[in-house]
């Protein structure tokens, strides 16, 4: 047998410091020296340990980033060799212990899991120069923390193996001792030896007794050394705690129920990356927690246990212990426990782990409910889902924590702000966050990509193009990569073993809105068991229930993940968009259905899901008619509650492509949608080909709502005459047709163009008629718009009472229907009636009210109105500036859409705030503006009260300043217009009393300011 010892130095020590291993300046050297000791020994097990310590040398010393951890690592390692090398000098193999093989053995296969790990850092090192700026700051994350993990593996080794080592010598120690207490007997029997040798023998067990106290409480040091010090990092050593955002009062509820009693159970459930760790770390880390437990708080990361020994070993390192031959080392660990009685905290992280491992919960269970039964031991559990495990076997601490959800917004800014200081106060931040659905872990890992120079608006771009791949990594694990999380709650034992678990997510990941649970047999008709899948992925946290648990949701990570990952199959993608084309199409119901209401409450709920189904389809279905005409359908829904263009133009682009006989409708849905958005030329042109197309196959039906369309939008420009013909031509349409609901609908529209046009008789019996009609047809919207319109003519005859009551019945319905114009027109006619009596704190809040509607269903000339009609309110308050800015803004709204009577009407505001400044040119100026812009439109009531109200203003502008004959004139053309109708007679009142100040002061010469 060959004889392992170090060759001796020319300047005496034989320790591997004179050779140069343990300084990084003499390393070629060590590395020359080592292979030379490993090639001339025989001894296989240390042949082994020593070359792949080399190899990792080599590695360290070749990876150019990361040098002071990569320093670190050869530091670590060249120790360990020293540690080996000493063991072993001067030893033939035979005389080497079998527990020191055993050390080494394992110091081996410590060094080949850290030459694994290095192998992988120096593989990205090599490719970092293709890698994207991204990846390449979060593959130098990832390598910093393999390697630190190296350093730590190999630290926790020098100290295992040095523990090891003076539990031999005490046992040797042990052993002699034994020897001496013999030949103590002996001694005894055979007196003529004499007293000497008694007294001798009696000094060498005194000193053997010392040497073993001595030797004890140096393994009781190294022990302390390996668990409690926080100067160690090793794999069992408990993290620091971290820094949390939103979630203090859930720690806050985990250290009342860790301290609610001696020993307590305590169990923190939520989807993967919702920060369970952090949480757990935070709580254990608590002052309060710490007093308690002091250094026996002990932390066992689950996620290493691929097997049932390797979890019973954690436990047993995280507690201190050393290792073991031992055929039962739980019984050792439950041995340890309770014999050391004091008060101890054991924190399971990622408990799913050893939990989810196949044929082993049983036994893992049977191991939990042991450890509960320990009065002095308490733990905590972090795990993914939302179920307890082991209920049948442990009573857990009550009450019972609630799963982890999303951060609200303001908690998910300060965590990303945490790490990206420069994002902060970034007007996208909320969106972005609100796209990742307030997921810490992908907060977190956003932030990181912010922190090395991407913008908000570039990730949230980036986002939107990649979704779940942006934050990803190839070999990342759970905390650095988002698609290694969620991939581990997919292959959870649940999820793998429901074969309909899986299609049920992919369906569900279809819809962004929510899946309510009334409509999953509709919407999955070929799963028969989804109440048995929905429950395992409730189970699994993959998807979570709504508040009222009518609905189930899942996170924007999980959801991008598996549209990214599983497909979903022809048939149930087939059924999925079947179902909600069904839903789509009853918005095409005439809106004087009984079941209006009704179906107008189901498509709002869906809006959402409807919207990616359909817009999916229109670009990937193979069969387009279906979704192009759920498109249309579902748009002409919207423009009752929020129109917008997005699907309707895709919907037109594919019908255009495939010359679709659908074609007409979407242009005739696409020019409603742009004249509710104030986009009058594109809507003209968008209506007038839709009633071409109509007219070319005869569909008079159609024809005649088209032209109904367009006079309703002349009227919103103020083109009376014009809208008046129109709606005529479809109303004699209808009556062709001998349809009342039509008929009913155009005389409504006629009852405000007479209204408008001053015709206050005539449009009270238009609307009166419609009014019976849509009564008889129990048509509560267009009973409801009748009513609305008559409180207009009430309110412009003065008939406030009436007007106000119409007002209020019509806003009642509107409510009930979810119809936010209807609620924005009638709260402007009542904000009108409190106006004109002098009620302004009450027309003020009508106002804005109103203008919340307006700006909920998007109505832009509905915004400016109400803000101009908000400054009036401002004026007449005496607030100046107020109302200057509501003026101005309007203003700028009003030009952006090219409507010369609302410009007018801002001047006209302004004019008279700088009137009641005194500041009469600048006023001046802008009264003749605007009258010259009221005097080029088409004559209408709005345009004459204009007229008025700019005459009156300059009329009182003219008094004041001595111009008494031109006051007079424009007062008196202002009070004539005032007095035709009914609610201006109050104006009418006080020109009549400036115009006899204007005779009187004329008449006594005096001048003016």
């Amino acid at each position: 047998m060959g004889i392992f010892s170090l060759p001796k130095s020319p300047k005496g020590p034989s320790r591997l410091e004179s050779a140069g291993v343990a300084t990084l300046g003499g390393l070629q050297v060590s590395l020359t020296l080592l292979e030379k000791l490993m090639d001339g020994t025989s001894i296989p097990f240390a042949k082994g340990a020593i070359g792949t310590a080399l190899e990792v040398i080599k590695i360290a010393k070749g990876i150019q980033s990361d040098r002071d951890d990569c320093d670190n690592l050869i530091k670590r390692t060249t120790s360990l060799l020293i540690v080996i090398l000493d063991s072993l000098r001067g030893k033939k193999e035979e005389e080497i212990p079998s527990n020191l093989k055993r050390s080494i053995e394992r110091l081996s296969t410590n060094f080949q899991e850290v030459l694994d790990e290095l192998k992988v850092v120096d593989k990205r090192v090599g490719k970092k120069g293709s890698a994207s700026i991204a990846k390449s700051i979060l593959y130098h994350f990832d390598n910093t923390e393999k390697l630190r993990g190296c350093s730590a593996k190999l630290e926790w080794a020098i100290s295992e193996f040095q523990v090891t080592s003076k539990v031999d010598s005490c046992l040797k120690d042990l052993e002699r001792h034994e020897e001496l207490r013999m030949e103590l007997r002996e001694g005894r029997t055979e007196m003529e030896k004499g007293q000497a040798r008694i007294q001798d023998g009696q000094i060498k067990i005194q000193n053997g007794q010392t040497k073993i106290q001595e030797d004890l409480a140096e393994i009781r040091e190294a022990m302390k050394d390996k668990t409690s010090s926080p100067s160690k990092v090793s794999p069992t050593v408990m993290p620091a705690s971290p820094r949390i955002f939103g979630r203090q009062n859930y720690v806050d509820q985990v250290i009342y129920l860790v301290l609610s009693a001696t020993s307590t159970r305590v169990v923190i459930l939520g989807p993967g990356g919702m920060g369970k760790t952090s949480v757990a770390l935070k709580a254990v880390h608590n002052p309060r927690i710490i007093e308690r437990f002091g250094v026996y708080r002990r932390w066992v990361p689950c996620e290493q246990a691929t097997s049932l020994p390797i979890f019973i070993e954690l436990i047993a390192k995280s507690l201190g212990l050393p290792p073991s031959t031992s055929n039962d080392r739980f019984s050792e660990i439950v041995a340890f426990l309770e014999e050391l009685g004091v008060l101890q905290i054991v924190l399971f992280d990622n408990f799913e782990t050893i939990w989810d491992l196949e044929g082993e919960q049983s036994a893992v269970a049977v191991i939990l409910s042991r450890l509960a039964s320990i009065p002095s031991l308490s733990f905590i559990i972090t795990m993914r889902g939302i179920q307890h495990p082991a209920s049948d076997l442990i009573d857990w601490t009550s009450p019972r924590l609630p799963p982890l959800t999303p951060l609200e917004l303001d908690p998910a800014q300060q965590a990303f702000v945490r790490v990206s200081p420069d994002s902060e106060g970034d007007p996208h931040l909320p969106e972005l966050l609100r796209e990742l659905d307030c997921m810490p872990l992908a907060i977190t890992l956003m932030a990181k990509l912010a922190e090395v120079g991407e913008s908000v608006t570039e990730l949230l771009s980036q986002w939107r193009q990649e979704q779940v791949k942006l934050l990803s990594q190839p070999g990342g694990d759970r905390t650095s990569s988002i698609e290694v999380s969620i991939r581990l709650s997919l292959t959870s034992s649940s999820v793998r073993l429901n074969a309909d678990a899986i299609p049920l997510l992919s369906i569900l990941a279809r819809l962004p809105g929510g899946a309510f649970l009334e409509r999953l047999p509709t919407i999955c008709p070929s799963i028969q068991g989804w109440k048995a899948s929905l429950r395992v992925l409730r189970t699994a946290a993959l998807v979570y229930d709504s508040p009222d648990k009518t609905a189930v949701h899942m996170l924007s990570p999980i959801r991008s993940y598996v549209l990214l990952h599983h497909e979903l199959a022809y048939k149930p993608l087939q059924d999925l968009r079947n179902a909600y084309y069904g839903l789509a199409e009853t918005g095409n119901t005439y809106h004087g259905a009984s079941n209006f209401v009704e179906l107008l409450t189901e498509l709002s709920k869906e809006e959402i899901n409807l919207e990616s189904i359909i817009l999916d389809a229109l670009h990937n279905a193979d069969e387009k008619i279906g979704a192009i005409s759920a498109a249309a359908a579902f748009s002409g829904y919207l423009n009752l509650s929020q129109p917008r263009v997005n699907i309707i133009q895709a919907a037109i682009e594919v019908a255009r492509k495939t010359e679709s006989t659908l074609l007409a409708d979407c242009l005739q849905i696409y020019g409603e949608t742009l004249r509710y958005q104030s986009q009058y030329d594109s809507a003209s042109l968008a209506l007038e080909e839709a009633r071409d197309r109509y007219t070319q196959v005869h569909d008079k039906f159609s024809t005649a709502y088209c032209l109904w369309s367009i006079g309703d939008m002349l009227g919103d420009q103020h083109k009376w005459d014009e809208a008046c013909l129109m709606v005529e031509e479809a109303k004699g349409l209808y009556t062709e047709l001998d349809w009342q609901g039509g008929t009913a609908d155009c005389l409504s529209q006629l009852g405000l163009i007479y209204q408008a046009q001053c015709k206050f008789e005539i449009a009270l019996s238009a609307l009166e008629e419609a009014k019976s009609l849509h009564i008889e047809g129990q048509n509560k919207l267009g009973m409801a718009n009748c009513l609305q319109n008559l409180g207009t003519v009430y309110h412009a005859q003065g008939e406030y009472e009436a007007a106000s009551s119409a007002a209020e019945e019509a806003k009642s319905t509107y409510i009930k229907m979810n119809i936010p114009l209807g609620i924005a027109n009638s709260l402007k006619v009542l904000s009108d009636v409190h106006y004109n009596q002098g009620q302004y704190s009450e027309a003020y809040s009508a106002a804005e009210e109103a203008r919340a509607q307006y700006i909920r269903w998007g109505d832009k000339s509905g915004i400016a109105a109400t803000l101009l009609f908000l400054g009036d309110i401002l004026l007449r308050q005496g607030r100046y500036d107020e109302a200057h800015r509501r003026a101005e803004e309007a203003e700028k709204d009003y030009i952006k859409l090219g409507l010369p009577q609302g410009i007018g009407n801002s001047r006209r505001l302004l004019g008279d705030i700088h009137r009641m400044q005194g500041e009469y040119e600048t006023a001046r100026s802008l009264l003749e503006q605007a009258k010259s812009l009221f005097s080029q439109q088409n004559p209408s009531i709005y345009t004459s009260l204009g007229v008025a109200d700019c005459n009156s203003s300059l009329g009182q502008i003219s008094r004041l300043q001595g111009q008494y004959d031109d006051a007079i004139k424009l007062l008196e053309e202002a009070r004539t217009t005032y007095s035709t109708i009914g609610c201006r007679k109050k104006d009418a009142e006080e020109c009549a009393e400036e115009i006899v100040l204007a005779v009187k002061a004329r008449d006594s010469g005096e001048e003016g300011v």
